[in-house]
């Protein structure tokens, strides 16, 4: 088994384990109990348990990119791909939606965990405005990120507890920022036409 096996199976024990037990009744020395290795060999791969979110968010990226045909792009608005690409990053989580939840009641009122996982989501949306081609070289591309970042952090709360098969109210927060969004740039881009 290679390292990005290892990392794979001990990110699904460890949401399985946090499914189960919670957030703060999670530690690294019960994963490595779990998986009958040393807590030393979990160390090579997370030094602390909040690296698991890191690496949990960076396995979803590539999921997203192996399940998304980017020959799409091309023939769809801006809009309707950070929609595509934010649903298929929502459905991917979907098997860690409990696990999830667990961690967001911890998660609110630690600061820190909030400025390390945030920042790793925020490069994954970066990457997104990138490859839809958000960023037109206006003045308003110094403000996409954060709201890129706004519209995910409200999406993602809505799907914590929208727990239909379709996603529908989902899917409707999202179109309704994202429009909101779009609206607004247009407008901004329309009286300073730079």
């Amino acid at each position: 088994m290679n390292l990005s096996q290892k990392k794979l199976k001990l990110i699904n024990a460890a949401f399985q384990m946090i499914e189960k037990l919670g957030w703060q009744n999670f530690s690294l020395k019960r994963l490595a109990d779990e998986e009958k290795i040393s807590v030393a060999e979990i160390n090579q791969i997370f030094r602390k348990k909040e690296d698991i979110l890191k690496e949990f968010s960076s396995m979803i990226d590539l999921q997203v990119e192996k399940n998304f045909d980017f020959r799409d792009l091309e023939s769809s608005s801006t809009k309707d791909n950070l929609f595509e690409l934010i649903m298929l990053r929502l459905e991917l989580m979907r098997p860690y939606k409990k696990a999830l939840k667990s961690i967001i009641l911890v998660f609110r009122s630690n600061l820190s965990m909030i400025k390390s996982v945030s920042f790793k989501i925020l490069n994954s949306l970066d990457f997104y405005l990138e490859l839809t081609n958000a960023y037109d070289g206006s003045f308003f591309d110094i403000f996409k990120k954060k709201v890129i970042l706004f519209i995910y952090t409200q999406t993602f709360m809505v799907w914590i507890n929208d727990d239909s098969e379709e996603m529908s109210k989902t899917m409707s927060e999202l179109d309704k920022m994202l429009s909101f969004s779009e609206k607004i740039t247009n407008s901004f881009n329309d009286y300073f036409p730079i």
